[in-house]
């Protein structure tokens, strides 16, 4: 069966016009920029964001630091409360370097 496109009401929040948005802790830290986003094509569904550190964060949130380029990591969506003009995570930055470490230790 063929399904018909429907119309949405509202406007849709596509990837690129978020992109650059600054990501911001429950503890008013700004932690860098929105990058982009994995999506899990079996459900169709964002299970991460990828977010550029700000320089000034990267050693807090005990990341290692790529040679030539901004250092990224992936926030799962789960630690995301909502996206408007930024994205604002559900935690602090401690906790994100918590669970930086335990991944990468």
């Amino acid at each position: 069966m063929k399904e018909t496109p429907t119309v949405t009401s509202g406007k849709p929040l596509e990837m690129g016009c978020i992109e650059g948005r600054d990501v911001i802790t429950t503890d008013g830290r700004d932690i860098g920029n929105l990058a982009g986003a994995w999506l899990d094509v079996s459900t169709w569904t964002v299970t991460s964001l990828i977010v550029e550190l700000d320089k000034t964060v990267v050693d807090e949130l005990n990341v290692k630091k790529p040679m030539l380029r901004t250092a990224r990591v992936n926030i799962p969506t789960n630690y995301v409360r909502n996206i408007a003009d930024v994205v604002q995570l559900n935690t602090d930055i401690s906790t994100l370097s918590a669970v930086f470490s335990t991944n990468q230790g």
